[in-house]
């Protein structure tokens, strides 16, 4: 009885949640509750997914045709493919179920010299526009994000733009021209919202920069029109110092901040409670501090590195609650405070997951999030009171430590470690996938180390947090970097975890695998190569889908401002492919239409 009821429970929440059927993964997360499960698939499970093959793949094998990396999880309707490109010619795509183009919108890039942007102006990295988002496939429509700001809405059946939103300059109303979008967007009570804000962690490393003026957003647009209904600023409105602040770098000379506090973009996807008209999301560092006053000398405000809940009807902040204090970090400072042992861009980009829980006896309604500290939040939805939480690592940075299981910790804090985003709920368990990269720590710097990843994995957790059920650890990789220089790294997971039935996937970015676990125990049941992966999967008509390519986390120098050779990077490349993984023979995908037609659903 309790079983029928928990599936009861998962199914309500899946149709008041996410509208249209229940087998498509139509968003990043499939629903709004940001659990990454597909209670409506009806084919794969851990009894079948160790037969999956290679059913076809964009571009097509020995195609001389090339297309930009895919670093955001493609989404899926009715057997078409939604995904956007970033750095090698941007573009968004449409393919068929049998994986052929069906159209392509190349993205307008405001990322240029004439539009004012600041990288360009101040020769920080050679960087484009592109989709480093997932989209959003409803009512005939495609909306997305490009990490040059840009919201853009085209028509679902064309491809033609409906309408496009410059986050960048006004008239939007929170306007910077460090402004990016790398969460994606949802649809909440009618309304599109879209999170983003100003991007300056690079800019910051750059003396002659005006550091930093930024700070994170949630926007509430109409879908039809692109007008903004809404904003929500993260923090107060940042503001010139009287006096330059200044800050030891990780060179151990000073940075002067001109300009503060910044709370950086959110590049967490929003969660959002109909019940309540809640919407839940993650925020990043300060990228600059606050300046302090006679009450208060603290560099940050409680806004940096913290969970927000605003009410969905006019973007009114509900309550704030900060997981981790004193985050005040840009690529000119030390990603390890060697003095206070503080970690440092420990940002929360997991979506808060919305769900129920019995603790003591009591039914509590909850949020479940993982941080970059490494550990996953229990949090009490109404009141933003932290419940319960995995224990953190406390300790110094060790290249080669990895996450502790005896400990029960779930990932190790750094810069690019601890949770990163995409951990998922299937109504039974919580799954986090974790980063162990404490190298980071030593070398100072998230964009320039010597030292590999010592480790990743995935782990299984009751949903109160409080028991392990399992956890899946990667094996070292013998990995040659992009120098010719050899390295026995860890193997991270830093990709969204897709959940169906007893099975899930998810990528590796050191080995380059989509990999599938049983659900119940983390058994391993089948691994593909992909090449470098950055990409999260989806799973929807008994096929998986997942993008490859990678371009992020270069090693960075400082000093000249660019991107360097030196130094660890993952496995890079300025090409990417998407691929359709199913079961032998004919399926369900493959007899469904080539020819995407007008629905019910748009007619709502």
């Amino acid at each position: 009885m309790i079983r029928l009821l928990c599936l009861l429970l998962v199914l309500t929440w899946g149709s008041l949640l996410f509208a249209g059927d229940s087998q498509d993964w139509k968003q990043y997360n499939y629903d709004n509750a940001g659990w990454r499960f597909n209670h409506g698939e009806q084919t794969l499970n851990s009894s079948n997914a160790g037969e999956l093959v290679e059913k076809w793949r964009f571009p097509g094998k020995g195609s001389s045709e090339r297309i930009g990396i895919v670093h955001a999880m493609p989404v899926i309707v009715n057997g078409f493919v939604y995904f956007g490109t970033t750095r090698t010619n941007p573009a968004f795509y449409k393919l068929t179920p049998s994986g052929k183009l069906a159209w392509k919108y190349q993205i307008k890039s405001v990322i240029t010299a004439e539009e004012g942007d600041p990288y360009i102006k101040h020769n920080a990295e050679n960087v484009t526009d592109g989709v480093m988002n997932s989209a959003l496939v409803q009512d005939g429509k495609v909306f997305f994000g490009t990490f040059g700001g840009q919201v853009i809405c085209l028509d679902r059946y064309t491809g033609e733009e409906l309408w496009r939103v410059k986050t960048k300059k006004p008239p939007f109303p929170s306007a910077h021209q460090a402004n990016t979008v790398m969460s994606s967007p949802i649809m909440a009570d009618g309304k599109l919202i879209v999170a983003g804000g100003g991007f300056e962690h690079s800019l910051g490393a750059i003396p002659e920069y005006k550091c930093c003026s930024g700070r994170g957003f949630v926007a509430a647009f109409d879908p039809d029109t692109g007008d903004s209904l809404w904003v929500y600023n993260v923090g107060p409105q940042p503001e010139d110092f009287p006096i330059p602040i200044a800050m030891e770098s990780r060179d151990g000379k000073e940075r002067y901040f001109v300009a503060g506090p910044s709370t950086s973009s959110v590049w967490c996807t929003p969660s959002y409670d109909p019940a309540s008209k809640t919407l839940f999301f993650g925020t990043d560092t300060h990228n600059a501090p606050r300046r302090a006053t006679p009450d208060d000398s603290r560099p940050y405000n409680k806004y940096s590195s913290a969970i927000i809940a605003i009410n969905c009807d006019d973007g009114k902040e509900k309550w704030v609650r900060q997981l981790v204090a004193n985050d005040v970090w840009n690529n000119a400072l030390a990603a390890y405070n060697e003095k206070t042992g503080e970690y440092k861009d420990l940002s929360i980009g997991d979506t808060p997951k919305i769900y129920t829980i019995q603790d003591q006896g009591k039914r509590k309604e909850v949020l479940g999030v993982g941080c970059k500290n490494g550990s996953f939040y229990v949090i009490d939805r109404d009141s933003g009171e932290i419940i319960h939480k995995t224990p953190t690592y406390q300790g110094p940075p060790k290249p080669e430590l990895t996450a502790s299981k005896e400990e029960r910790i779930l990932a190790l804090p750094s810069a690019i470690g601890g949770l990163q985003t995409g951990c998922a709920y299937d109504g039974k368990r919580v799954y986090v996938n974790g980063i162990d990269w404490p190298g980071l720590g030593v070398s100072l710097s998230r964009q320039e180390s010597t030292f590999a990843p010592s480790g990743g994995r995935v782990t299984a957790i009751s949903p109160t947090s409080l028991v392990e059920n399992w956890r899946h650890e990667r094996k070292k990789v013998d990995f040659e970097n992009h120098d010719g220089k050899h390295y026995l790294s860890g193997d991270p997971v830093p990709s969204g975890i897709a959940v169906a039935n007893d099975v899930m996937f998810f990528t590796t970015n050191v080995s380059g695998k989509l990999s599938a676990l049983n659900t119940a125990n983390g058994k391993l049941l089948k691994e593909f190569r992909l090449g470098p992966v950055w990409c999260g999967p989806a799973i929807s008509r008994g096929r998986v889908y997942v993008g490859s390519g990678n371009n992020l986390f270069r090693p960075w120098n400082a000093e000249k401002a660019k991107r360097s050779l030196g130094g660890f990077a993952f496995p890079l490349t300025d090409h990417g492919t998407v691929y359709s993984f199913g079961l032998p023979g004919v399926d369900e995908v493959s007899r469904l239409p080539e020819v995407d037609t007008f629905t019910s659903e748009d007619a709502q």
